[in-house]
């Protein structure tokens, strides 16, 4: 009897975003009277887990090839360059009557094979971008976590590879790896594996509207730890730090470690600095005020209860954290992120009440500069137009000289005859209480003041700013505030349809960053049938899974 299903080509391709691992494709004709399964691949004798079927184009979940069609199966096969690979099919018709097993053996082409033998292992990476905005640099941060015996030193041993999506040849990117811990357990079984866990950020360019694959290579225990070069530069220790990239020069205050002058390159040469009262700080929020005690912010600390930072050619990261300043009954984490390649720099923070008090007072997001360089203020309104004022032109403090949204997406101070801006972009906002309720916001706003500064702030609770100033309004126990802001310097346009272009597209990036799919290879170790979960009652999880 002849087969029934006859092998046609064999092809080899690199890692691609439909599946990001270096792979061959078979292609077959299936016999016209009969559906089969493919239930088994295997690669130079070694089974492969990791294998994809289509019919006509269709991809097939149980594995079928469908009767009379043209099918593929695509088999992971972690091929080199000139590399020589058999293949066998394992297939059973559909009744089960029949089995055929297929033998192909093929040569892998000169160009586009895995990056550097060395290395054992990798994880696929598929970034997708999808607001039409090419994006140069953006950084990436993802988990890699795999069994232990897999990696020895991740931050020896990682690379990251970028897949270029015309010829596959790989190319090496500057990485960063940050944050190990290993699980152990002393008897591994079907549950559980003792697993490292690390971090990994990377530097990514991808085209608009597009995909593109990046591979995080690992199991390399000879590897040498990389010496990347960037324009990032991170001068001292501790608290007080001089950080540089193409774009600013940043310096941080020894006593509390709160930016307190960013100096803009970018042709302008602008400083922006406070100086002008307590501590002389630029960034001062968080901050809470419950009369008799004094107003106090987190750029008070002096120091922090805990401060950690994470270093490296990537980022670096200062976190400080701990009880704000004469108020027990809450608790601050501050962290900033600043980045190679990149003139943003990212600050967020969280605010724990785990007390009751009663505030007159409860902000967040203030900056604070002096006059030396900006003259007016913009925001982005609702209806999507820029508003604008001449600072000095609106009421002085204690007044507001103007309020806006929350939410508002940016705001920017700016100076024309410098040529300059730096603009603060909201990333992300959000509140909860853990009892009793929702957390408390007393009409929350944004606004602008001056006197011999000027500054803006975000309030939740801000009775001090009222026309009834004594209030003291309850925040309750188990509040949490957290927020996400992006100050950057930029370029301003020359005319008044541009002016903002800068700072607009990238509050386009920030807010909408390049989405993440990880592919991980199947490790033989993992049970043939799927492991339920652990339940407190019984639950049939897969009953219709063949449907």
């Amino acid at each position: 009897m002849s087969e029934p299903n006859t092998p046609r080509w064999v092809k080899f391709s690199f890692p691609r975003p439909e599946h990001a691992c270096y792979h061959l494709v078979v292609g077959l004709g299936v016999e016209p009277d009969s559906d089969w399964k493919v239930v088994e691949a295997r690669i130079d004798g070694h089974r492969s887990r990791d294998f994809w079927v289509y019919s006509d184009g269709q991809a097939q979940k149980l594995r079928l090839l469908r009767r009379g069609t043209l099918a593929k199966v695509l088999v992971r096969c972690d091929w080199q360059n000139g590399s020589t690979h058999a293949v066998e099919l394992d297939l059973k018709q559909e009744d089960g009557s029949r089995t055929q097993t297929l033998k192909l053996e093929a040569t892998a082409p000169a160009t586009g094979g895995w990056w550097n033998p060395g290395w054992r292992y990798y994880l696929g990476v598929v970034a997708r971008e999808n607001t039409g905005l090419t994006r140069t640099q953006e950084p990436i941060h993802l988990t890699l976590a795999t069994y232990s015996d897999r990696i020895a030193d991740p931050e020896r041993e990682v690379r990251v590879v970028a897949i270029d999506p015309v010829s596959g040849l790989p190319q090496e990117v500057v990485s960063q790896v940050y944050h190990v811990s290993t699980w152990t357990t002393p008897k591994p079984d079907k549950y559980t594996q003792n697993t490292t866990t690390c971090e990994v950020a990377f530097l990514a360019d991808v085209p608009a509207l597009s995909e593109k694959v990046f591979l995080v290579f690992y199991g390399n225990p000879s590897a040498v730890r990389p010496q990347y070069q960037t324009d990032l530069s991170v001068q001292g220790q501790g608290l007080e730090l001089n950080v540089e990239n193409a774009y600013y020069r940043l310096h941080t205050q020894d006593t509390g470690g709160a930016i307190d002058e960013i100096d803009m390159k970018m042709g302008a040469e602008a400083v922006f600095e406070h100086r002008l009262e307590t501590n002389g700080a630029v960034q001062w929020n968080p901050d809470c005020y419950s009369p008799k005690r004094p107003w106090t912010h987190s750029s008070d600390w002096n120091p922090p209860e805990h401060y950690s930072e994470v270093r490296g050619p990537v980022f670096l990261m200062t976190k400080r954290a701990g009880i704000m300043p004469e108020y027990p009954e809450i608790k601050l984490s501050v962290t900033y992120m600043m980045y190679a390649n990149n003139p943003y720099i990212m600050f967020s923070s969280t605010m724990d009440v785990v007390e009751d008090l009663h505030v007159i007072a409860l902000r967040n997001g203030e900056f604070v500069f002096n006059h030396a360089v900006f003259e007016e203020f913009a925001w982005k309104q609702p209806n999507g137009d820029v508003g604008s004022l001449v600072i000095k032109e609106g009421p002085r403090h204690p007044r507001h000289a103007t309020r806006i949204e929350a939410d508002t997406p940016w705001l920017a101070y700016y100076n024309r005859e410098q040529g300059c801006g730096l603009g603060a972009m909201t990333l992300n906002l959000a509140e909860m209480r853990r009892v009793d309720g929702m957390p408390r916001k007393d009409y929350p706003y944004i606004y602008l003041a001056w006197g011999p500064w000027t500054y803006f702030s975000r309030v939740y609770t801000y009775a001090f700013g009222s026309n009834n100033p004594q209030r003291m309004v309850k925040v309750g126990k188990g509040a949490t505030y957290h927020e996400q802001m992006a100050l950057t310097p930029f370029q301003l346009g020359a005319q008044d349809d541009n002016r903002f272009d800068q700072i607009e597209e990238w509050y386009a990036r920030l807010a909408d960053p390049l989405d993440i799919r990880l592919e991980l290879d199947t490790d033989d170790r993992v049970p043939e049938e799927w492991v339920p979960p652990i339940l407190t009652a019984d639950f049939e999880e897969m009953e219709d899974a063949e449907d």
